[in-house]
This record gives C-alpha cells, sequence and structure tokens, in this order.
C-alpha cells in the first residue's frame, strides 16, 4: 500500500497542470507528466494498491468545483485507489503525533501554517499509517515533515525517477534510402 495527498492526487488526474517547484533548486519539476506515468505504471506492475485520505479527497474536490462529482466517480471506478476514512485507528494514531509534538512544546510541529491546515496534514499521515502505507507521495512540505517523522517514506513528484527514453519508430515501412553525394549511387533498401 502507498498513500497520496491532494498535491499527488490532482498531478495523477491533472498531469498537465503547472508542475511544483523543486524546493532545493527553486525550478518547476520538468517532465511531471512523464514522471506520474512512469509511478502509475510501477505501482500497477507491483499491483500496488493506492489509499487516498478522506483529507486529501476533500481538498481536491474543493479544488474540483462543480467538476468534483466527475472526478470522484473516475476514482471510485478505479480499483487502484482506496478511499480511506479517518476513522477510531486513525484518531487514535493522530492523538499520538499531537501528543509528541504537544510534549516536545510546539503543537504544530515547526509549521507555519495555520492550525487547521496541520490537523488536516497530520489526518492524511495518521490515515496512511493506521493503513499501512510504506510510501507517501506528497509535494506538500507539512505532510513531507509529519510523514517522515511517523516513520513512513514520502517521495515528492521531483525526486520521482524519469521513464527510460521511448523508442520511436525511426523508419517510415521499415525501408531506409541512402544518400549519397553521387546521385548514381543512391540506393532504396527494402525487407
Amino acid at each position: 500500500m502507498v498513500g497520496i495527498d491532494e498535491t499527488t492526487l490532482s498531478l495523477i488526474l491533472h498531469p498537465a497542470a503547472r508542475p511544483p517547484k523543486d524546493p532545493t533548486t527553486h525550478k518547476l519539476v520538468e517532465r511531471v507528466e512523464d514522471r506520474i506515468e512512469k509511478l502509475l505504471e510501477d505501482l500497477d506492475a507491483d499491483s500496488e494498491r493506492i489509499i487516498l485520505p478522506t483529507p486529501a479527497l476533500c481538498e481536491f474536490l474543493v479544488l474540483a468545483g462543480k467538476d468534483g462529482p466527475e472526478y470522484l466517480d473516475r476514482i471510485r471506478g478505479t480499483k487502484t485507489f482506496l478511499i480511506k476514512p479517518f476513522d477510531e485507528m486513525a484518531a487514535i494514531e493522530l492523538a499520538a503525533i499531537e501528543y509528541e509534538a504537544r510534549g516536545s512544546g510546539n503543537k504544530r510541529g515547526s509549521s507555519t501554517a495555520p492550525w487547521t491546515k496541520v490537523k488536516f496534514d497530520r489526518q492524511i499521515v495518521a490515515i496512511a499509517k493506521v493503513n499501512g502505507c510504506k510510501r507517501l507521495y506528497s509535494d506538500d512540505g507539512d505532510v513531507i515533515k509529519f510523514g517522515v517523522k511517523a516513520g513512513i517514506e514520502v517521495i515528492s513528484t521531483w525526486n520521482l525517477p524519469l521513464p527510460l527514453a521511448k523508442q520511436t519508430k525511426m523508419f517510415e515501412d521499415d525501408k531506409i534510402t541512402i544518400t549519397d553525394p553521387n546521385p548514381k549511387r543512391n540506393v532504396r533498401l527494402e525487407d
């Protein structure tokens, strides 16, 4: 099982959307569509299911606006996605996360985001953790930080590998024309 947040869900459903910035280079991530396509191919090859925490789904549906129901049908119609709620086990996990943060003297866990966002991000992490996600895909700085603190490997778009180069058809109809400067020596090869 792997988990995703709204940032990754948005790129899966809209790979041509504006790419995120790599925080180390401050440049837009290149070839996002290719990276997302490879991620999905790799997850499919490994028969991985994708946990979509309900708080992440909520964030996405707000962004989707009136198109939300159509996207929800697409998500529900895909066997890969498992929508998981903030349930009793996630509540217990979140309580442990928040208790630890408060004990360290910083209930926001060094986040500068509003408290509501911090709680949403921690819910996403708690849901991923209690559902056995070994990896969480996110470009959100707080989700990344909270996920790593919870012991989950977090992978961002800028860390996704690029696919191998695709072979394009080099020769039309398997025929090759070799052009020589001397027109008498031009040759056309066929199968």
